[in-house]
């Protein structure tokens, strides 16, 4: 079985592997992006009312599922066991209003990760809850509910299965930051071009994680960081100082890449793309991914859009 060897920050760094000697943080830390993502803290805004989301899974039990918040990915499990969870989502919910949750279920996966053809309707269990409130000044238990869900009990068997929920949310530093929702619609770019475009972003970041060019890094995803930080109200140093220790220690990482096996896809209702894996062991997951000879391994999660047209890709989460 695969082994996964990386706690998956919110920060969303990525991981590289290198040959070359390890570098230390005071070599790098007077270099002008790093410093620039290690004053994001600096940048960051709070306001009157400052809501925390957060997505849990209380019980997914009997499939294989994708979980999107406003068509972004916040949890993909092709594990086969019962999964519960929990995540926090502000990073996914750009104005207030209206959010939209999908649950996309296809069949549960036997050891060897090999995926049936149907699941048992009446076999399954969903149970999921969507809670809010501010930190520090309040307990979690006086946290409000968005959300809460429990699957209805089904018959049959079905090859795939998706639930569509809605819920209210409030986004008040929805003038601050920008997301996907403004790009380009890059459904209807032309699709060779486009899959050439992001495969050679790849490539360009894998060549920075290989030269161990921290810096190069800090500057792709600068804003991909400073919006993380700014949805997630992180005004502490640490939080900001601890995206650049994750990149540290990802581009000492030794395991080399597998960049193969996999498929452009869209998300943001066609504003962003990735490229995800096919094969079985880690389908839908990033293709951007190391793995050593004894199958462990690291996903690093990136989304790219494109603000304007004839703008070039840029991470966005």
């Amino acid at each position: 079985m695969k082994k996964l060897l990386t706690t998956l920050l919110l920060s969303y760094s990525l991981m590289v592997c290198a040959q070359k000697k390890q570098i230390n943080k005071e070599d790098i830390m007077n270099e002008e992006s790093i410093k620039k993502v290690t004053n994001i803290y600096n940048q960051v805004k709070r306001y009157k009312y400052n809501p925390s989301y957060t997505l849990h899974i209380e019980k997914a039990a009997n499939f294989t599922f994708e979980v999107l918040v406003n068509d972004y990915p916040m949890f993909i499990e092709y594990n086969p066991h019962v999964m519960s969870g929990s995540k926090p989502i502000n990073h996914a919910i750009l104005k207030p209003g209206k959010q939209k949750l999908t649950i996309r279920m296809t069949p549960p996966v036997d050891k060897e990760y090999n995926m049936g053809h149907e699941i048992d309707m009446e076999n399954i269990t969903l149970k999921l809850s969507i809670n809010y409130g501010e930190y520090v000044l309040q307990k979690v238990s006086e946290f409000k509910e968005a959300l809460r869900y429990e699957l209805p009990q089904q018959k049959g068997k079905l090859p795939y299965y998706e639930v569509n929920l809605e819920f209210d949310a409030i986004a008040p530093y929805q003038n601050d930051i920008e997301g996907w929702q403004n790009g380009v619609d890059l459904t209807k770019e032309d699709k060779d071009k486009l899959l050439k475009e992001v495969e050679d972003f790849y490539k360009e970041l894998i060549k920075y994680y290989d030269a161990k060019d921290v810096n190069a890094l800090a500057s792709k995803y600068y804003k991909r960081q400073f919006e993380i930080a700014q949805s997630h109200y992180q005004t502490k140093i640490y939080d900001s100082q601890i995206v650049v220790d994750a990149w540290m220690k990802n581009v000492n990482d030794t395991k080399p890449f597998i960049f193969n096996q996999y498929v452009m896809r869209f998300f943001g209702n066609g504003k962003m793309v990735a490229l995800v894996k096919t094969d079985k062991y880690y389908i839908n997951y990033s293709s951007l991914m190391r793995e050593d000879a004894k199958g462990n391994y690291t996903y690093y999660g990136l989304m790219l859009h494109r603000p304007k047209p004839g703008a070039p890709l840029e991470v966005i989460r």
